[in-house]
């Protein structure tokens, strides 16, 4: 049995194919019975017929697929229109026999995009190229903040040496990301144009060349979405571009792009400016971790640090995966980011400084046009880590901590809290502000500080990843700043409090210590807590 791939293939495509196509060679017959073989298991699990449903396709029928896909692009049915769309998205899938057909995903940003985007109302600017060129021009996808499509050899060809004609633009956005362009795309254009001589016949055959060292997950991760991260010689690390998500979110349902779920002013000034960058971006999601641009994902709200968020150990398998450790980082975005990025990477750069206004005036240097503008108050420019975390952390024992409070010691003590520690859990996740309390009988308490929920409770030999914590008021001097909505009576009664806290009553402490249940000893424990900071 030939190899096949699983493709979810739209319904009005299969449909089309079992009414309408009389298969003439092998790649529609492929296509016609695996068409007929999703609409009778859709039948059996008593599913509509148009549901989408996997088909497991030959490399031959793929194309067969793709070809009604792009005749159906200029169909008067929007539902054609839509299918065909859907269908495009797995055009990388496709290994033509004629290298003529291999497809090129190529970006271009707004300094570029403006060259070649046609004007509004006007007739292609392309009409009097082939056809290749023509079709290929017109596919491509031109929005504000820059063009992106797929485009056969001929056509990447046409567009390299306009490019060439850009890198000496007197704008310096322009003349830099048209010297990006042809740095990334000039050698998968030229291999592929050794393979269509080959295949011509003109002499000038693909020739074997050196194996080049890549990280294969890495390059199967962002495959089609732009410059592929290859291992250069070791004068020479691997670059990175990481933008931070935006908080501001694109509400349409199901999963969508990455770069169209993301909304805000502050996050599509950011990609643009990594658009004329040196090497490929990523984004640094609070739910997904490092995700390409084209990465399809759910609407979600959680910050980095809180329930649910990814975790710092989970980042750092990626980064392994990725072969990114040692990798020459950018990262775009506030201090808080910077701030959590630099515990993957130690000396990544962190261009933007000051407020969102200098930021966005900086990025527009980068990219090279007007700034956006900035976020009004309901908007965050950035989803910010929840909280200012640790650079440096330990793994041990919950008695390696310093100053812990006990039997004779009433209080807490604050620290940063990584996670249970031990084999399964190697590095820390969800790093978590805690006070440590003693709740008797030689057990301790671990309680959020944002949220008085009790995260973990255990002993002094519990394994535990750990940093020191602020003290409450550098903490409540950081929250004030980055997280206004969070400030409380509490907290403002606590920056007005004595040096060393308001005195706690005896009677308090007694409970805390002697309470007759653990819940009763945590219970006092957190209100001595609060009376220290609060005096009520």
């Amino acid at each position: 049995m030939p190899d096949t791939i699983a493709l979810p293939v739209p319904g009005q495509i299969r449909r089309h194919v079992i009414k309408n196509l009389e298969p003439k060679t092998k790649g529609e017959w492929d296509l016609k019975a695996a068409s007929i073989a999703g609409h009778k298991e859709l039948v059996a699990q008593e599913r509509n017929s148009l549901n989408t449903i996997d088909l497991h396709l030959t490399n031959d029928a793929v194309g067969v697929a793709l070809d009604i896909a792009r005749d159906w692009l200029d169909s008067d049915n929007g539902n054609n229109v839509m299918a065909g769309k859907s269908m495009l998205k797995f055009e990388l899938e496709f290994e033509p026999d004629d290298p003529r057909e291999i497809r090129h995903e190529i970006k271009m940003p707004k300094s570029l995009a403006g060259h070649f985007a046609p004007k509004y109302g006007s007739p292609s600017p392309y009409k009097d190229e082939s056809e290749v060129i023509e079709t290929d021009m017109d596919r491509m996808r031109w929005v504000g903040s820059g063009g992106h499509g797929r485009v056969r050899a001929e056509a990447l060809g046409f567009i390299l040496a306009k490019m060439e004609r850009l890198k000496e633009n007197p704008h310096p956005a322009t003349s830099r990301a048209a010297k990006k362009f042809i740095t990334t795309y000039t050698e998968p254009y030229e291999k592929t144009q050794r393979l269509i001589n080959g295949y011509l016949g003109t002499g000038e055959v693909e020739e074997q060349e050196p194996e080049i060292l890549t990280a294969d997950d890495f390059k199967a991760a962002i495959r089609g979405r732009g410059p592929e991260l290859v291992e250069e010689p070791e004068a020479k690390p691997k670059r990175l571009v990481v933008i931070a998500c935006g908080g501001k979110k694109s509400d349409a349902p199901g999963k969508i792009p990455a770069e169209d779920r993301y909304t805000g002013n502050y996050f599509q000034a950011c990609r643009q400016a990594s658009e004329v960058m040196d090497g490929p971006t990523m984004i640094l999601s609070a739910k997904y971790g490092l995700i390409p641009l084209t990465e399809e994902i759910e609407n979600y709200n959680v910050k980095m640090g809180q329930p649910g968020s990814v975790g710092l150990g989970v980042l750092s398998q990626q980064v392994e995966r990725l072969g990114l450790g040692d990798a020459k980082v950018t990262v775009l975005g506030g201090q808080d980011y910077v701030a959590f990025a630099r515990l993957l990477w130690d000396d990544l750069e962190a261009p933007l400084k000051g407020g969102i206004g200098q930021q966005l005036k900086q990025l527009a240097g980068i990219y090279g046009g007007d700034p956006v503008d900035e976020p009004d108050e309901h908007q965050e420019p950035e989803e910010k880590p929840a909280g200012p975390y640790p650079h440096e952390w330990k793994s041990g024992s919950l008695r390696d901590i310093p100053n812990l409070p006990g039997r004779y010691h009433a209080g807490s003590r604050v620290v940063w809290f990584g996670g249970k520690a031990g084999k399964a859990n190697p590095q820390p996740s969800n790093w978590r502000r805690v006070a440590v309390c003693y709740t008797g009988e030689g057990r301790y308490d671990l309680i959020d500080v944002e949220t008085s929920g009790v995260l973990m409770t255990c002993t002094l030999a519990s394994k535990v990843h750990w940093a020191p914590g602020r003290s409450e008021r550098e903490f409540d001097q950081w929250r004030k700043e980055n997280r206004p909505e969070d400030i409380t009576p509490e907290v403002e009664a606590a920056e007005k409090a004595p040096a060393g806290g308001y005195e706690v009553p005896e009677n308090f402490l007694e409970l805390a210590a002697e309470g007759n249940t653990d819940a009763a000893k945590a219970y006092w424990t957190r209100r001595c807590e609060q009376y220290r900071k609060t005096g009520k």
